[in-house]
C-alpha cells in the first residue's frame, strides 16, 4: 500500500486565563517575551486594545519590573502589532 497524502492538521491552542495591562519591548530573540509570574515555556497570545491586532510569545525570560506592565515583548513580536517606536502599549494577554 502506498502512501498517496499527508494531511497535517494544526493543534487547537485554547486560552484559559486572560489579564490586562501594559507591554513594552526588549531585545529578545523574535517570538519570545518576559513575564514574571508565568512558567517558562507558556504560550501567550497578546492583543494591542488600540487595534485589535495580535500575536503570540513564548514566555523564556523574567520581566518587566516596572509598575503597570504586565510583559516585555521581544522586538519583533511587538512590531507585529505596533510600531517599536511607540515604546508601551496597552494589551490583553492571554495563556
Amino acid at each position: 500500500m502506498a502512501v498517496t497524502a499527508v494531511h497535517y492538521v494544526a493543534p487547537v491552542v485554547s486560552y484559559s486565563s486572560s489579564r490586562s495591562g501594559q507591554a513594552s519591548w526588549y531585545g529578545a530573540p523574535s517570538g519570545t517575551c518576559a513575564n514574571t509570574w508565568l512558567p517558562f515555556g507558556t504560550l501567550v497570545k497578546v492583543t494591542n486594545l488600540a487595534d485589535g491586532a495580535s500575536t503570540t510569545c513564548r514566555v523564556e525570560d523574567r520581566g518587566p519590573y516596572v509598575g503597570g506592565r504586565i510583559l516585555d515583548l521581544s522586538e519583533g513580536s511587538f512590531s507585529q502589532i505596533a510600531n517599536a517606536g511607540t515604546g508601551v502599549i496597552n494589551i490583553t494577554m492571554q495563556w
